[in-house]
């Protein structure tokens, strides 16, 4: 009786040959694979930056502020005087405007002094507000808001005016957009505060 299902004696040496081939082969990549990420040098983590927001410098590079996309906030430069000047087409408005500190004057003597002096620029105004103090990043500041009629534009304005003193120096902000925005703008001014920044 034939057995027919039988183990063979020997290896068939071809088979030997190509398995042993195949082995050495992944056996060489793997260790090039090693070698590879070993000998790689790390590449240095880039610097995160939120594709949300953009840092708006002043001309002179002394101050700057980070603000999101959303509002659509442009540099600008005018004769007005004003260190930074950024305008929206939806007429978002931030103008801040650097003063020297007064020795001997508190800042809000300086602050109520010049608040009846600007109210004077406008024709009418209305729901003008208690002046609040304020603590920005470890500075004093004062901040008051009220609402005016742009006659060119023939529409009612949301203006809120900051003084901030940091060191020797007066930053005057005053930011403003139409009322019928004020819902979506509540909170421009503690954005634009809380991320002003000087250069030093």
């Amino acid at each position: 009786m034939y057995d027919f299902y039988q183990e063979p004696r020997h290896l068939n040496k071809k088979k030997v040959a190509i398995a042993s081939a195949i082995l050495v082969l992944i056996l060489f990549l793997i260790i090039f694979l090693i070698i590879h990420k070993v000998s790689t040098p790390k590449e240095p983590e880039k610097t995160k930056t939120n594709p949300s927001t953009t840092v708006f410098e002043s001309s002179d590079h002394s101050i700057s502020i980070e603000l999101s996309n959303a509002l659509n906030l442009k540099n600008c430069e005018s004769d007005l005087g004003y260190v930074m000047e950024l305008r929206s087409e939806n007429n978002l408005n931030i103008f801040i405007t650097k003063e020297n500190a007064i020795q001997n004057q508190a800042l809000a003597e300086i602050l109520e002094a010049d608040k009846n002096t600007f109210l004077g620029n406008f024709e009418s105004h209305s729901n003008l507000s208690e002046t609040k103090e304020l603590s920005v990043n470890g500075n004093l500041a004062y901040t008051y808001s009220f609402h005016y009629l742009d006659k060119i534009l023939n529409k009612a304005f949301y203006l809120q005016v900051t003084w901030l003193q940091i060191g020797d120096s007066l930053y005057i902000f005053d930011i403003e957009f139409p009322l019928d925005d004020l819902p979506f703008n509540t909170n421009i001014s503690s954005s634009v505060l809380s991320s002003f920044k000087i250069k030093t």
